[in-house]
């Protein structure tokens, strides 16, 4: 994004400012650069001229140029109709205002899905290309479960209008902060960030947890069959000799009676809960209850914690960036941050921030900053660089979350080992123990007597 020094005051400002957001003094305008008339307005229309004839010469080349919308967000704001109004982000209704509440969780191939179609969605805008042929292109490239939808957002993008108003319609496939992420670069002029910003949030979430299926399919698929396999054979060999002595169809009658009765069981159980467990993870109750539950874990919570606290402060820096009042980025920052916890907290510091109170000390009431935040934000508060400290913030939050994710994979996997090590080690000694007794058995029944004298057989 283009910045401009303010010469009152030192401060740099978006360029679509028209006065300085720390002295209120009024900003020099910005040339903007001369049109070549013979060159295409963007790479895309380079590339598809002969498909599209110069349609969108006429277009901007990016949705986030200095020259096209961030001059155009100056005084105005996209709201959810498409109606353009001046001075602040996008109105919320009272509806959108209550408890922030997650979305479903879906499977991991449409996280992995979803993480690709905003990869190229950023890759796209990044590089030059207008919105709606970046969303044109990705009706063709897109995984095709999204096809549809990427091209009702280009239909959405080409009339002018704002794409998280499509996003509201899919609640199924994007998470409320992913709306709210957009909804604010849409105001701020920043989409491409935004579309890096949700990418990486999935491109994360899909690799902790195929690391996890893949641990889970090892010790569960492969080893919880093996030991029912296994069980059946153990609970044969401590049972009392027959007196006709071991037939192969009384071996095979027992066998199978433990396998009915003891491994089935425990077959179906493990899979009924699994079922469930699939089931609970589509509601969103169970995910607000997750959210809370996984907070207050020592590890996983620092983390879920700091993935918040990355989205709230990137979000909230970006958008000041853009010169939008502090209330209403800190606002449409909360619904970003998409944590039940966090949210409801970040959003009850809005009334107090439209009365003009610090949002350091705002922030140190919420009791979820670290004081280096604290004092980062206080400084930048100070010296009017308020949205470079919150983006440098975000950024030691979202390391420090990436390095206890990879350290959680890595204490998680020894501890599967070790679980199943356990198991192993008790079902080894436990099949040793039934073996010696059943070698003692056995010579008993040979001289006709069991281990407490009971005749089993009567020698001739």
């Amino acid at each position: 994004m283009r910045m401009r020094t303010c010469p009152n005051c030192g401060v740099e400002n978006s360029v679509k400012r028209t006065t300085c957001y720390q002295c209120q003094g009024a900003l020099p305008s910005v040339a903007e650069p001369s049109a070549r008339n013979d060159a295409p307005a963007s790479r895309w229309d380079a590339l598809e001229t002969g498909r599209r004839q110069g349609a969108d010469a006429d277009q901007p080349s990016s949705p986030s140029s200095p020259t096209t919308r961030l001059e155009e967000a100056a005084a105005r704001k996209l709201t959810p109709a498409g109606t353009i109004e001046s001075g602040s982000a996008p109105s919320r209704t009272a509806q959108e205002r209550r408890a922030y509440r997650p979305m479903r969780r879906q499977a991991l191939k449409h996280v992995r899905q979803m993480g690709i179609f905003f990869r190229q969605l950023h890759t796209l805008t990044a590089s030059g290309i207008a919105l709606s042929a970046a969303f044109r292109d990705m009706e063709r490239r897109a995984p095709k479960p999204l096809r549809p939808v990427a091209s009702e957002m280009g239909a959405t993008a080409e009339a002018g209008q704002p794409i998280s108003t499509v996003m509201q319609k899919y609640r199924t496939l994007f998470y409320p902060w992913h709306i709210g992420v957009v909804r604010a670069a849409e105001v701020g002029g920043f989409l491409p960030e935004a579309f890096e910003q949700i990418a990486h949030a999935y491109e994360e979430e899909w690799e902790t947890r195929a690391a996890l299926r893949l641990r889970l399919f090892f010790y569960g698929v492969l080893g919880i069959p093996s030991i029912l396999f296994a069980l059946p054979l153990i609970l044969a060999v401590a049972q009392p000799i027959p007196p006709e002595g071991w037939t192969p169809a009384t071996v095979i009658k027992t066998v199978f009676h433990f396998a009915r009765t003891v491994s089935l069981p425990i077959a179906v159980g493990v899979g009924l809960l699994g079922l469930l467990w699939q089931v609970l993870q589509t509601t969103i109750w169970f995910q607000a209850v997750q959210q809370r539950v996984v907070i207050r874990l020592p590890l996983a919570g620092r983390i879920a914690r700091g993935a918040a606290l990355d989205r709230y402060l990137a979000t909230l820096g970006l958008m000041l960036r853009g010169g939008l009042p502090i209330a209403s980025a800190a606002e449409e920052a909360a619904v970003a941050a998409g944590n039940v916890v966090l949210t409801p907290k970040l959003l009850a510091l809005v009334p107090a921030l439209r009365e003009g109170a610090p949002l350091s000390g705002l922030l140190a009431q919420t009791r979820a900053f670290d004081p280096d935040t604290l004092n980062m934000a206080s400084t930048g508060e100070t010296t009017g660089s308020l949205p470079d400290m919150l983006a440098r913030a975000s950024r030691y939050y979202r390391e420090d979350s990436a390095s206890k994710r990879r350290m959680a994979l890595k204490v998680g996997g020894v501890a599967f080992g070790v679980v199943w090590l356990i198991i192993l080690g008790a079902l080894t000694v436990i099949a040793l123990q039934n073996y010696y007794n059943y070698v003692f058995r056995f010579e008993n029944w040979i001289t006709g007597e069991d281990l407490e004298g009971i005749q089993w057989h009567q020698r001739p």
